[in-house]
């Protein structure tokens, strides 16, 4: 099911980050941590993971390449939006 908008509704999110659909693992743990607060950091994904800033920035434009999260507002105060 989605939303008036056509987002998917926050159970579809978890359940699709559960599933084995071509996402890493470190992609998988993003979107997670996405959905719970979608204003989270490279910074503070990279800590709560346990990888690099550098990693999370490359898994956000893998991301952003699949189609999985899109980005609102600006670099310094814009949120992440997990739209599949």
């Amino acid at each position: 099911m989605t939303d008036a908008e056509g987002k998917a509704t926050c159970e579809e999110i978890k359940n699709y980050a559960n599933r084995n659909d071509g996402l890493n693992k470190t992609e998988k743990k993003v979107v997670s941590l996405l959905i719970e607060d979608s204003k989270y950091t490279s910074d503070k994904l990279a800590a709560k993971i346990g990888v690099t800033k550098r990693t999370i920035e490359r898994t956000f434009v893998s991301l952003q390449n699949k189609k999985v999260i899109e980005r609102i507002g600006s670099k310094r105060d814009g949120s992440w939006i997990v739209i599949r």
